[in-house]
């Protein structure tokens, strides 16, 4: 039986089903039958590797069943996550003559859902918009709560939209295909919603790390769905990232200017994962978290075998420079998400986030540069 999460955002009177059910992606029957009752023409927007994998498939079964469709796919990597691939896809659908009776499919990983979910928004002014994701990435994170966008040569995801689907589709059967580095970048977020929000979760991700490594089809569909619990539920109270929504870009701030300053040289998962550590770093400096603590988020993150490495030195003033970009940044000063204790982060009364003394964040880059380079 599937599980089901319902995302509702109150004052929007938006809603969405969230469902998580190994093997959903080869029920097309059940999967065309829904489709078929957003919209009467279907553009996929994928990537060149999941097009081969399942976008020809989908497409041939909604084909197959009557309805207009197109698959559209576009280069991987970090690089086509950019104005000029939103560009291109969109031509190609006012081409085929797609207009506002058109539901897009987002079907992909992280880069994928924000690409096509910022299509989705603009599109004829918005169009429905499902979500297939296919890395555990954008299963656990990029798919759900409505961010889209994409990067500029100025930082990741300065350029978007809030635009939340209609559904999202979720089969963690599609991971074992996934490259095991792919697999790390959703477990890094995974650990972070243990961290902000949750320490039984955190526990259960301490406790069953060989399971989840092993892709074991209970323990993966049990943290995912208490992944996008997690999710869900601050969206529901922060959509437009106001508030307790920034606690979701906990270890981002370090992570995204590592991403901009290496040329996304260095995988999302392996950024953010350092960036927990240094941002957890400066809530050991500022009193809020206990050593032991500290040890126990180092601990997880190498357990799953992610690298905590740097290639080289970073100047600390680099690194802040780039840190002033961040979407929670005010006055050119960067904000951080700050816990308490695992399972637990600090309001700073409705923000969220707060600045630091930039002795500290100097003091924890420095850390950085000296433990992982």
């Amino acid at each position: 039986m599937p599980q089901k999460l319902t995302c509702i955002i109150p004052y929007a009177s938006i809603s969405y089903e969230i469902e998580i059910q190994s093997g959903l992606l080869s029920n097309q029957k059940e999967l065309v039958k829904y489709l078929s009752q957003l919209a009467s023409r279907f553009a996929i927007i994928t990537n060149a590797h999941i097009a081969s994998l399942y976008g020809d498939q989908l497409y041939r079964h909604l084909s197959e069943a009557g309805l207009d469709s197109m698959l559209l796919s576009f280069p991987i990597g970090e690089e086509y996550k950019s104005r000029q691939t939103k560009e291109i896809l969109e031509d190609k659908m006012f081409e085929k003559g797609f207009g506002r009776d058109t539901c897009l499919i987002a079907l992909g990983g992280g880069i994928v859902t924000d690409v096509g979910g910022y299509v989705a928004a603009t599109y004829c002014r918005g169009i429905p918009l499902v979500m297939i994701p296919t890395s555990l990435l954008a299963m656990v994170d990029a798919s759900i709560g409505g961010k889209t966008g994409v990067n500029v040569p100025y930082g990741k995801n300065l350029i978007g939209s809030t635009y939340q689907p209609q559904k999202v589709f979720i089969d963690p059967s599609l991971l074992k295909t996934l490259p095991f580095n792919e697999l790390r970048n959703g477990i890094v977020e995974m650990i972070k919603h243990g961290l902000i929000a949750s320490y039984a979760y955190f526990e259960y991700l301490e406790t069953h790390c060989e399971k989840l490594l092993k892709l074991d089809s209970k323990t993966l569909e049990d943290a995912i769905f208490e992944s996008c619990r997690i999710k869900k539920e601050i969206v529901e109270q922060d959509e437009k990232e106001v508030g307790k929504r920034r606690l979701l870009n906990f270890g981002h701030t370090v992570g995204h200017a590592l991403e901009n300053l290496m040329r996304y040289a260095i995988p999302h998962g392996e950024a953010v994962a350092i960036g927990l550590l240094v941002e957890s770093h400066l809530a050991v400096q500022l009193g809020h978290l206990d050593c032991n603590s500290f040890d126990r988020i180092r601990k997880i993150l190498s357990t799953y075998a992610l690298p905590l490495k740097l290639p080289s030195h970073f100047p600390i003033q680099t690194i802040l420079d780039a840190m002033i970009v961040d979407k929670k940044s005010l006055k050119g000063r960067p904000r951080f998400a700050i816990i308490d204790r695992i399972g637990s982060s600090i309001d700073f009364g409705v923000a969220y986030c707060t600045y630091v003394d930039e002795t500290l964040i100097r003091n924890a880059l420095q850390w950085m540069n000296d433990e992982m380079r």
